[in-house]
């Protein structure tokens, strides 16, 4: 199979992904973390622009709707909630270690070497974020479902198949990508199992 269309195919697993998430969303069936969905939306810009400068080709796609994803997530719950959470120190921190990331991103985007340096400020900034929802999974299964975040790591698990120049920047945002949907999605997993097919949407 040629690597552009194992590309698109594994942005449309990431696209799937966030399809019952939204509806669940919308429903108020799943209530995200504004403030923390708000910071992944950012950090997604980040890692799209960075990873691209990067020498992301054909392996872009899940990049693309890793930022359009959490934007969808953001404006379903400010229209359902209009609140906003102010962040916490956890969330200062990653919202500065993006920061950083775009502004390196700016300054070195003519130059992939440099670059890959800006995408991995953003991984770290991703994976920063990260940890209190994989903490908060952990802790009540019961309040997030299983499927969005499979799918979301498939779909970048598919795109390391996609990577055509093969470098350490290449891999580490869709390696990392893989690895921290599945720390989220094992626990509803496992708390899921044996339970109807409706529960895991």
């Amino acid at each position: 199979m040629e690597k552009e269309t194992i590309g698109l195919l594994a942005g449309a697993l990431v696209i799937i992904s966030i399809i019952p998430y939204a509806v669940r969303t919308y429903q108020g069936k799943i209530k995200p973390n504004l403030t923390t969905w708000s910071l992944w939306t950012f950090i997604g810009l980040t890692l799209f622009l960075t990873y691209q400068s990067s020498g992301a080709k054909a392996n872009i796609w899940p990049a693309v709707f890793g930022f359009a994803n959490p934007f969808l997530i953001v404006f379903l719950v400010i229209r359902r909630e209009r609140k906003w959470k102010k962040p916490d120190k956890t969330e200062k921190i990653c919202l500065t270690a993006g920061l950083i990331s775009i502004l390196m991103w700016f300054f070195m985007k003519e130059e992939a070497s440099l670059a890959q340096y800006a995408l991995y400020v953003a991984i770290l900034a991703d994976a920063c974020a990260s940890v209190p929802t994989i903490f908060f999974v952990w802790k009540h299964p019961e309040d997030d479902r299983p499927f969005t975040w499979t799918f979301f790591a498939l779909g970048y698990g598919l795109s390391i198949f996609a990577i055509s120049e093969r470098t350490t920047a290449n891999y580490a945002l869709p390696i990392f990508m893989f690895f921290a949907p599945i720390a989220i999605a094992w626990p509803l997993i496992r708390y899921r199992i044996g339970k109807p097919w409706r529960e895991w949407l």
